[in-house]
């Protein structure tokens, strides 16, 4: 069964524990695991606003973010800076909003995207800045956490269920100490989403007693409404990472999953560019072994329909997510920010694939835009 992307799936009887999980590649760091990362965001903006005598503290947030972390905040603080082509924080819009005071001191909340760090010369001028100014950095590493862990943060934060086959999982880590008393949070109960990861499983055939189930479309429907009615339970819960989820991370080879998406992720890029077509900003990435790609970013031309060509990549079961569908009207008065939420979509290149599986993805994106007069001005 060839399916490209979408909600991991987990066959509970291949995993093994390994010596090279996040465990070991945070030793280094104080840590304390979540049950997801809109929850490691709650516990630090908990954290820091009792340090200010419990007023809820302002939030410099970027224009271009997904709407689980806005909504940890109360509307009235946050303060959103702008960014340039490229994903890169404008300093200038930052130094603005501190200097003239309409970011009057609080969070600085610092974003990598898509695997790509913000430029070091870049990160020193904000790290002075956010000092001078008495300015706390929190770094959200969800898309950057294995190209480089920590670049200025004070505290980091990251997602990792939207890296590895786990139900729930996020992390708050930092050179600094960090509350001791988050130890005594209640850890989460392991939703009902290994299930529906299991189930997926089953249907792709990963089981040989249920190759049957491969053309079933009652099982394929079954976990797809499982994942949706999960995520849909995410709430605001102040919860540890459940036991299942603290156990399968221990399970999960980093070196694995940071080889195969450079792997994937330079495969693909060489087979689209001999047709013309460029993943974003891909000239100017960084080289492909110094980050390890989320995903490959691919921006449509102006001219083409976004949504038409997910749809096209859907009927042949390859799953891509939007990042993200912005429907804020002060973020979308930012041009780039309106761009992005229309014309981007990330394909799948995670370590769950290989080669045959980047040649098919390769294939349809190739065959969509075949016939085009300007397929090789897409991307550039």
């Amino acid at each position: 069964m060839m399916e490209i992307g979408s909600e991991y799936h987990i066959n509970l009887s291949d995993i093994e524990v390994s010596n090279n999980n996040i465990y070991m590649l945070l030793k280094d760091y104080n840590t304390f695991f979540t049950a997801f990362g809109r929850t490691a965001i709650h516990l630090l903006y908990q954290y820091l606003s009792e340090k200010q005598d419990g007023h809820q503290v302002k939030v410099l947030l970027p224009t271009y973010i997904c709407d689980s972390v806005l909504t940890v905040f109360p509307r009235k603080n946050i303060v959103f800076y702008d960014l340039k082509e490229g994903f890169e924080i404008d300093e200038c819009s930052v130094a603005k909003l501190i200097v003239t005071g309409h970011f009057d001191g609080g969070i600085f909340y610092l974003m990598h995207y898509f695997g790509k760090i913000t430029p070091f010369e870049s990160l020193e001028k904000l790290r002075r800045l956010c000092k001078d100014h008495q300015i706390t950095i929190l770094e959200d590493t969800t898309h950057s956490i294995f190209t480089s862990p920590c670049t200025i943060g004070d505290f980091c934060l990251a997602s990792l269920r939207k890296w590895m086959a786990i139900p729930e999982g996020g992390v708050v880590y930092s050179k600094n100490p960090l509350p001791e008393e988050w130890g005594d949070l209640p850890h989460a109960h392991s939703s009902h989403k290994i299930e529906a990861m299991m189930l997926k499983s089953l249907f792709l055939g990963h089981a040989k007693p249920y190759i049957d189930f491969e053309e079933n479309e009652f099982v394929n429907d079954t976990y797809r409404i499982m994942f949706v009615n999960e995520e849909r339970k995410i709430g605001k819960e102040i919860q540890g990472i459940s036991d299942l989820s603290a156990f399968l991370i221990m399970c999960q080879d980093v070196e694995q999953i940071m080889d195969a998406r450079r792997r994937n992720y330079q495969y693909l890029s060489r087979r689209l560019q001999k047709q013309g077509i460029f993943l974003y900003s891909e000239k100017q990435n960084q080289s492909v072994k110094e980050f390890v790609p989320f995903t490959a970013v691919f921006l449509l031309d102006e001219r083409e329909d976004r949504d038409s060509f997910r749809d096209y990549l859907g009927k042949h079961k390859i799953y891509c997510a939007v990042h993200w569908p912005i429907r804020d009207d002060v973020q979308l008065i930012h041009p780039n920010v309106k761009r992005w939420t229309r014309q981007i979509i990330s394909l799948p290149i995670d370590q769950r694939y290989g080669i045959k599986e980047m040649d098919y993805l390769a294939d349809k994106v190739i065959s969509y835009f075949k016939g085009s007069n300007y397929a090789e001005n897409i991307n550039n």
